[in-house]
């Protein structure tokens, strides 16, 4: 069954006999495109948390005084993330949330983020989130500086193919977006 809301407007609910295949390129176009509406909503109830998302993988991201702030307000935004997703057919895997928290201070963290009934802990440890590892130890403008100077060896690997081998910057351009 499906319920069509556009601009507000709401269709009749109707059955569905069909699907997109698993791996279908269109499925995460499809998938954020349905999942666009949790980002305001949880933005709206919560102040300073901001959402971000990349394919079907979502965060939800806060700056704070201290890590019970942090682990409150994250909280608020998965409470309001499940109710969201339980009005609108979606279910989150809670066995895959996760915490990461960027902190000048060092030491253990105590602070737990409240998920229904878990206590989900701040990782201690590197994270890994998109195909990139996360050092909760360092600052997020370490792990900026780190994959910018990745980056910028990589366009010099290119550069040296460009003029030892030949190849024409377009094609280093899809080099490049192949391996990335």
């Amino acid at each position: 069954m499906v319920k069509l809301v556009l601009d507000g407007e709401t269709v009749d609910v109707s059955p569905i006999d069909t699907g997109i295949p698993q791996g279908s390129p269109v499925a995460p176009i499809l998938f954020v495109t349905y999942l666009s509406g949790i980002f305001d909503e949880v933005e709206r109830a919560v102040p300073d948390v901001q959402g971000l998302s990349f394919a079907d993988d979502i965060g939800w991201w806060v700056k704070a005084e201290n890590e019970e702030e942090v682990a409150e307000k994250l909280a608020e935004a998965a409470a309001v993330s499940l109710d969201w997703a339980k009005d609108n057919g979606v279910a989150f895997d809670q066995g895959k949330m996760e915490g990461v928290l960027f902190w000048k201070k060092k030491g253990a963290l105590t602070a737990t983020i409240r998920v229904e009934t878990s206590d989900i802990s701040f990782n201690s440890e590197a994270t890994h989130w998109l195909k990139v590892w996360l050092d909760s130890q360092l600052k997020l403008k370490e792990h900026h500086a780190i994959r910018l100077k990745e980056g910028k060896k990589a366009m010099g690997q290119l550069r040296w193919l460009t003029g030892q081998m030949g190849l024409l910057p377009a094609n280093c351009g899809k080099v490049m977006t192949a391996c990335i």
